[in-house]
């Protein structure tokens, strides 16, 4: 028993460790994401923009092949139904899609896009091209205004139709900034990536976008955002459940070897 009692303390310690672990590192990036994107994601990148360079804002082919692989975000989207609860952060009005973000760079500066995801159990390439010049422009506007890197500020990013926003909360209060360039500030009132935004501003544009019912789709009103309810609750909750359930078979497997070592004593 008393074996017993010191693996079933195990056991506790485990579960609270989990359970006070702070949402927010849910947007960083899985060393096993971090590891495939560097890796095969990168190489499968090279791969489909070597098929046409010029196609995909390329010069030519030895520019694709010294590409390297820039800062990653896990992608979050608006969920509408909370709009009405939250007046100052994006990040509480967001929702985690398990789907990655990295910035490719060319020559040190943000070219394209990788997508990645997991499906099936296993990393794959869903998206490699796009512009990343505005949110590479954006980060660097965040990273200079708060004198720090990206890595110690860890920001969120969150999709909205054909914008991305930055959020990050500093000395209890959030700030944002969207990859609009300030020729398009009118499309955001007024805000742009030049520099960082007050989090309870953006919020009250973004509902009064969403109370006038703009559709991107409309001639007009694109590049208009797009609060989108149809998101993923992917939280890794699962990952958590089945690493917990690993723990303790492993702590029952020594129990029993420990208490059979006895009896054979």
């Amino acid at each position: 028993m008393k074996y017993m009692r010191i693996i079933m303390m195990i056991w506790i310690a485990l579960m609270v460790s989990y359970m006070i672990t702070p949402s927010s590192y849910a947007s960083n990036v899985p060393e096993d994401v971090q590891t495939f994107a560097k890796g095969q994601g990168l190489d499968e990148f090279k791969k489909m923009v070597l098929d046409d360079p010029v196609g995909y804002g390329y010069e030519n082919e030895e520019e694709v092949k010294s590409v390297t692989l820039g800062p990653g975000f896990e992608v979050h989207l608006f969920d509408s139904n909370k709009f009405k609860k939250v007046s100052d952060s994006l990040i509480d009005v967001s929702k985690p899609t398990g789907q990655y973000d990295f910035i490719v760079q060319s020559g040190g500066v943000g070219k394209s896009f990788l997508s990645i995801e997991q499906f099936e159990g296993k990393f794959r390439v869903v998206l490699a091209g796009g512009d990343a010049s505005r949110l590479d422009a954006s980060l660097n506007t965040m990273t200079k205004s708060l004198s720090t890197n990206v890595d110690t500020l860890n920001p969120v990013l969150i999709k909205d139709g054909n914008i991305r926003y930055l959020a990050v909360k500093i000395d209890g209060k959030e700030v944002n900034i969207p990859d609009v360039p300030t020729d398009k500030k009118s499309l955001m009132g007024g805000m742009d990536n030049n520099q960082l935004w007050d989090s309870s501003k953006t919020i009250d544009f973004l509902k009064d976008v969403q109370s006038q019912g703009v559709d991107p789709e409309v001639d007009g009103a694109g590049g208009y955002p797009v609060i989108n309810s149809g998101t993923s609750t992917n939280n890794y909750m699962s990952i958590t459940i089945i690493s917990l359930a690993i723990a303790l078979v492993g702590l029952i497997v020594v129990y029993m070897w420990v208490r059979k070592r006895q009896s054979l004593k």
